[in-house]
């Protein structure tokens, strides 16, 4: 491990006294907290993932694997009835398509508020360039 004064090789814009940090030294001796460790001003908040985020991903991911191991164990062929017409399949072509098309249908409704949100923000920027 290397002394403090000593070069890792890294470069760390953060460090006080670094060049082009916006830092100023500190004086010979005195103590030096890391980035990030002293107090937080009220209503500051931390940047990054939340563990929510997480959490959603590994439930996301157990939920897949549950219906791809569900669909890998029903491959016996029935009869599907789709939009007037019957078709025989295998249970787990006909699972696979219902949770594609839940997939592209969610993916969807999620859109929905985003299109409202883009032409307000261009909108924004029009006024704010104008």
């Amino acid at each position: 491990m290397a002394a403090p004064e000593q070069s890792t090789g890294k470069f760390d814009y953060d460090r006080p006294g670094h060049p082009g940090s916006g830092h100023v030294p500190a004086p010979a001796g005195a103590p030096v907290e890391p980035a990030g460790t002293g107090p937080q001003p009220p209503g500051k908040r931390r940047h990054g993932v939340s563990w929510v985020v997480y959490a959603a991903t590994v439930a996301v991911l157990v939920l897949a694997i549950l219906v791809i191991v569900f669909v890998i164990k029903n491959d016996q062929p029935v009869n599907v009835w789709l939009f007037g017409t019957t078709k025989r399949m295998s249970v787990a072509g006909a699972l696979s398509m219902a949770a594609l098309a839940g997939l592209v249908v969610g993916l969807l409704i999620g859109l929905i508020p985003q299109v409202g949100l883009r032409r307000r923000l261009r909108a924004a920027r029009r006024q704010h360039d104008d």
